[in-house]
């Protein structure tokens, strides 16, 4: 089972705690609710709760940073294939959940196996005059 909920912000994170109790717990009845009284008593955290913040928004440090390496010619702290990699994952869930369907991925053709209409949110139509080649 699980020890806790993690919950993740755009500033930070929140780890809530699962409550165990040691209680047996018996099968629940209509009739005679006294059994269940106290169950809970002595319940314990599995796990020490926890909040924590993000740096924030790391979005202007990577386009600054871009920015830098365009005059410098040097690498940047993110390379394309880095970033890309990163993205992926999100940018699936956020069809899968749109789409409120299972997909499959095939990692080396970057397109989803088993829906059409998956694969169509994949890209988009550019505003005039842009295009991509």
């Amino acid at each position: 089972g699980t020890k806790g909920t993690l919950y993740l912000f755009g500033n930070g994170y929140e780890i809530v705690p699962d409550t165990i109790t040691p209680n047996e717990f018996l099968a629940r009845t209509p009739v005679d609710r006294t059994v269940e009284r106290g169950w809970r008593t002595g319940a314990k955290p599995v796990i020490t709760p926890k909040k924590g913040t993000g740096a924030g928004d790391p979005t202007p440090l990577h386009a600054r940073n871009f920015l830098d390496c365009v005059r410098s010619r040097k690498e940047c702290h993110c390379d394309i294939e880095v970033g890309h990699r990163s993205t992926t994952p999100p940018l699936i869930g956020n069809i899968a959940h749109k789409l409120k369907a299972y997909l499959e991925w095939d990692a080396q053709a970057e397109r989803f196996t088993n829906l059409d209409a998956a694969n169509k949110l994949l890209s988009y139509e550019y505003r005039k005059p842009y295009k991509l080649t």
